[in-house]
Parts: structure tokens; sequence; C-alpha cells
């Protein structure tokens, strides 16, 4: 392994890049938002890969004499924060290793970088921390619009996921409903076993005011709203970044046999305290206390703001920490981090088999493993099925159980008219779930029913601002609808959000591709490749586009993915759609029938958009009497 000069500017590994002048980390070229006390972490590391770097070592270059913290849980936290950065697992590492109880080492490849004479020491003094939220990868993908460069079709095609499903737009409330977002509740005991409790309030609190289907107001995701945990920001920046009217803030105390709950609903325009209460309550059962607070302010909240509240299920202590486990990391895009929350949700259920809330990430979590390419489809789709029956027959009221019901019976089925009667329950019982909108206007999308498809994907991202693959499906549908500088702006909104997309990326090109802008189009493929770590790929295909031009440079990119997925295939499934797709835009018609048939057997997710793809990858074999036979089967009712 070799070791980088300590006094280059750059240092680069796999995709990323550590500036030490700029302060800055990125990927392929994106900044990526990361604290101070992280980035000094991963540079002292960097300066000596794989060697061991000690505890006392970090703390001596990292927390200076005069800050007085608790050491050891501040660089937890910080180790912790880079690794969720960069998208690394403490079980199997590929770049920081922990070394029990004495220290850490870097394990990645160290790439040769530019030669710039600037000492370190500029990560360890200079300009005030940048302040970040965490950038979560991608929950739901599932792209319904294919790509135009082949190159790229295999990234795309497992975030088919959230891309399909639902009927009908909901008629608006003729006054426009104020947004509130519940902010995290702060643990203000000194016990970090706590900060379990203090996110089942959270979770509950949403669950319960979402629930009211309140015209006056609309409830803003959890996913969007958990990212300010922890965050310094004020409300003002807040509300400006979630677009919300109003903001709760509660925190928790624990004195003697007490819990005491303090609240307090603040408007944004102003920042003036609209209502504020403090609850009292014997600790006990933290789950029956959860519930118990959660009904007190929703009802509460509600005389403020809109209308009664609605009763909800309960389930076990026990079985609701392994179920927000679970939830917590159910942003997690790896085959490990993926077998962890199964487990974390399978104990849950386990734990308590008559509650309804786990069996439904049960069925979330295997959709989700199929269609990121790490499960077979129609064996891991009959599981999520039976899980999501399971939770209804427990409790009809669950909406996002009908929701992953409603992507079983499509994908296995090709059931459309069951699946929107599935989703149109979901937005019955809950009127402010985004995913549930979300796949409502992928459906209609797919039935190239457009407006009534931007209204419910805009209304998607108003419950969930911060959410990138959203934006990135408004954008896709916004190129349907030949509004393309809309949809720039919701891709370039997308990445800044997460760098490191590959959907919002992906999507990208195809929309340059299609508006002529093939120089663009080339650098966010060369981007992505570099990205995917492919950086010879990336380079190349910037030559041959600048020496044989666009269309040479496509097709180059192609044979280099279909190389990628035949790899690729060798160590988990891939989905033979992505082959079908690269065939047919090589010319190669044989094979990519025969791809396509092997995709209908197996159920792949990309299929249900098929009959409606608008751009010309399956041209030369749609008339093939083969193919017309799997469209017919899973196209949705004319």
């Amino acid at each position: 392994m070799s070791t980088p000069n300590p006094y280059d500017s750059i240092i680069r590994f796999s995709s990323f890049e550590l500036d030490f002048s700029g302060r800055v980390l990125r990927k392929s070229g994106m900044r990526l938002r990361c604290q101070e006390q992280p980035l000094q972490v991963l540079a002292a590391l960097l300066e000596k890969p794989g060697a061991l770097i000690t505890r006392e070592e970090l703390r001596q270059r990292v927390w200076s004499q005069e800050t007085f913290v608790d050491f050891d849980h501040a660089l937890n936290t910080a180790v912790k924060k880079l690794r969720h950065v960069l998208s690394d697992d403490a079980d199997a590492p590929r770049y920081i290793e922990t070394v029990p109880r004495r220290g850490y080492r870097f394990v990645g490849a160290i790439q040769p970088g530019p030669q710039i004479m600037v000492v370190d020491q500029a990560l360890r003094t200079g300009p005030s921390p940048v302040v970040a939220t965490d950038s979560s990868p991608p929950h739901y993908l599932r792209a319904f619009v294919a790509g135009i460069l082949g190159v790229l079709l295999a990234l795309i095609a497992g975030y088919y996921f959230d891309a399909r499903r639902a009927r009908g737009s909901r008629t608006p409330p003729a006054e426009k409903p104020a947004m509130l977002a519940v902010l995290p509740f702060q643990n203000m005991t000194s016990d970090p076993a706590q900060d379990s409790f203090s996110d089942g309030m959270t979770e509950e609190t949403i669950t319960r005011l979402a629930r009211l289907n309140s015209p006056r107001f609309h409830v803003i995701a959890r996913t969007s709203a958990m990212k300010y945990k922890g965050a310094a920001k004020g409300i003002d920046e807040i509300a400006r970044e979630l677009h919300a009217d109003y903001l709760l803030e509660g925190s928790i105390r624990r004195e003697g046999s007490q819990v005491r709950i303090a609240c307090q609903l603040i408007r944004a325009a102003d920042q003036a305290p609209r209502w504020t209460q403090e609850y009292n309550f014997d600790s006990g059962d933290s789950l029956s206390l959860e519930t118990r607070a959660a009904e007190t302010i929703a009802s509460q909240l509600n005389s403020v703001l809109g209308d009664p509240s609605v009763p909800h299920s309960h389930m076990v202590d026990h079985a609701f920490d392994s179920y927000l486990r679970g939830l917590a990391e159910s942003s997690i895009h790896t085959p490990e981090g993926l077998d962890r929350i199964i487990a974390a949700f399978e104990k849950a259920v386990v734990d308590d088999p008559d509650c309804a809330q786990p069996l439904a990430g049960l069925a979330h979590v295997y959709e989700r493993g199929a269609n990121l390419g790490f499960l077979p489809p129609r064996a891991t789709y009959a599981k999520a099925r039976a899980a999501a029956e399971r939770a209804i027959q427990l409790d009809p009221s669950l909406p996002e159980a009908h929701v992953y019901l409603a992507d079983a019976i499509l994908t296995i089925d090709y059931d459309w008219k069951g699946a929107q009667a599935e989703i149109q329950k979901a937005l019955d019982l809950n009127a402010n779930d985004p995913m549930a909108h979300e796949w409502n206007g992928i459906f209609l999308a797919i039935q190239n029913k457009t407006e009534p498809a931007l209204e419910e994907m805009q209304r998607a991202v108003e419950l969930d601002p911060l959410n990138g693959d959203r934006r990135v499906f408004l954008a896709q549908i916004l190129q349907m609808a030949g509004r393309r500088k809309e949809a720039e702006e919701q891709l370039k909104a997308a990445l800044q959000l997460d760098p490191a997309s590959a959907l919002a990326r992906s999507s990208l090109i195809c929309l340059y591709s299609e508006w002529g802008r093939q120089a663009e189009a080339i650098s966010e493929s060369s981007a992505l490749f570099f990205q995917e770590g492919q950086p010879e790929t990336a380079d190349e295909i910037r030559s041959i586009f600048r020496k044989s031009g666009f269309e040479v440079a496509k097709r180059f990119g192609q044979k280099k993915q279909l190389a990628y997925l035949t790899q690729l295939r060798e160590q988990r499934y891939v989905s033979a759609f992505s082959f079908a797709t690269i065939h047919a835009q090589l010319g190669d018609k044989e094979e990519a029938i025969q791809w396509l048939q092997k995709s209908y057997a197996a159920r792949d997710v990309e299929l249900p958009s098929l009959p409606s793809r608008s751009d010309h990858a399956f041209a030369s074999i749609k008339d093939d009497p083969r193919v017309i036979t799997i469209m017919q089967k899973v196209r949705p009712p004319q």
C-alpha cells in the first residue's frame, strides 16, 4: 500500500478525495458535507495508511487540551459520522478499520494525486468548520424513464423500486394547508441509551399527526425531519430548507420516576412560539409512554392547527426497539447493511408477532433488497407480499402496509387494478404519506397521465423535501412533459442533497442526451464511471468523445457497461432487463429478446415501464411477436 506524501494538497482513495488545503472532502468531484472533527480524523488516518493511529494520537491532534469534552464519546461520534459519509461499514470496513480499545487504521488503497506543496496543518487550524447534515443514501430507487445512454443502464435498473404504482390524483383543498415539521426530540438526559426513546417519540408524534389527515396542515416526512438530529442549525434555516410554516420542537428529561416532555410549536415566519406545553408522565413501559405522550401532543396540537386525532396500534417495548433500529438503518444501501436491517425487523416480528409495524417494515426491506439487486425479485417479492398481507390482517389502518402490498402484487402478478386499489387505501388512511403520493405519481406517469402525475409527485416532494430520489422522479416526469429546464433544476437539487446519487446523475445524463447537450452528457457519464470505481473508463470516454464524437463514445460506454454487468452477475443477482436494454441498443436483437424473456420470468421490476418507454432503446425489437406477448402481459389496463 503506497504512503501519501504528507505535503500533498489532495489525497485520493477509491472515488473520494480529501483536499487538505481546501478543507474539503469530495466524491467523484462533488463536495460532500462533512464536519471538521471527522475531517481531521480522516486526515490523520490518511497520513499513515495501514498504520495504527491510537486514540491518544487522535485526541492530541483533534481535541486540544483546552477543549473539555467526553473524548471517547466525541471520537466515536466523529468516526461514526465519517463512516456514514464514506458509506463504510464497521463490521466489513473498506476504509476505516477499528482496532478494539486501541485506535483505528486506514485500510483502503491510496491513489496517486497532484503534488502541491501545502502542509497538512491546513486541516488542524483555520476557519470555522463546515456545519453539515448527514447525507443518507437514497431511500427508494426505481427508474421508470429509461436512460438514453445504455452505459448507465445497470445503475438505473435497480432504482425502479419507487418508480411505479398507484392511481388518480386527489383534489387539493381550496386553501393551501400549512406545512408542519416535527424536529427530532432532544435527549436531555445524561444517558445515551435514551436516544432510542427520543427517536421513538419523534417517530410516534409524526405518525399521529400525519394520520389526522387534516385539511389545514400537512406533516413533513420522517426521512426529511430526522436529518436534523444533532444539526447546529437555526429555526429560520431549517424552515427554509424544509419549506415549513411551523416547526415542533421537543425535549425529554427524566427526574426520578417521572419523565418530563417539553414541546414548543414555532411559527417560521417570525420564529414566535405559537404553543408551548410541558407534560409529566410516570416512567414505566417506554412504548406505552411514547404512545400516550404522542397521542396527547397530537391532540392538543391539532386543536391549534387542525382536527381530532385517530387511534393507533401498539407493540411491545423490546419489539419496538428492534423496529426502530431497522427504521434508523433503512437508508443503508449495501448487502451487509441490508442484512442488518432485515435482522432487526425479523427480531421485532419474533418479539411481537401480532404487531403490524415490523411486518410492514420487513415487507419494505425485502422489496428494497430485490430492487437494489441484492436479492432475486420473484422469491423476495413473494416474502414481501406475505409480510404485507399479515400486517394488514393485524392492522388494516396501517397505510404503509397497503403501499408495500401494492408493490408486491404488481411485481408478481402485474395486477394493476389490485395495486391501484391498495394505493388508494393508503392515501385514504394517510394523505400525508409521501411514499404513497410518489408511487401514485409514477403509476400515473407510466400510464402517460402526465399532469396528474406531476401533481402527485410535487406533493411527495413537498412532504419530503430533503429526499433526493423523489426530486429525481419529479424531474423524470417533467422531462416527459417537455419541461427540460425545470427537470434539470430538480436533478441538480437532488445532487446537492446527495452528491453520490447514481440515480440523479444517470437521469441528468439522459436529460442532456435528449436535449442535445452532448458535452455535458459525456461529462456526467465520466463522473459516474469515476464514482463507480472505474476511473480508467471515465478518462477513456472523455478522450473518445473528443476524438470521435458522441455516438462512438456512447457505444464504447455501452460495451464497457455490458462487460461490467457480466462480471457483477457472477457475484450477485443483476437484472436481466439491464442486459436486454444494452443488447437492444447495440443492435444485438436476438440476445436482447432472450434477455427480455429472462427478465419476465424473473419478474424484474423495470418491466411494467416497457410498453410506455419514450426512448428508442427497444425500437428495433418492439414488433417481434415474443416482445409483443410480454408487453401485453405487463402493460396497464387501457
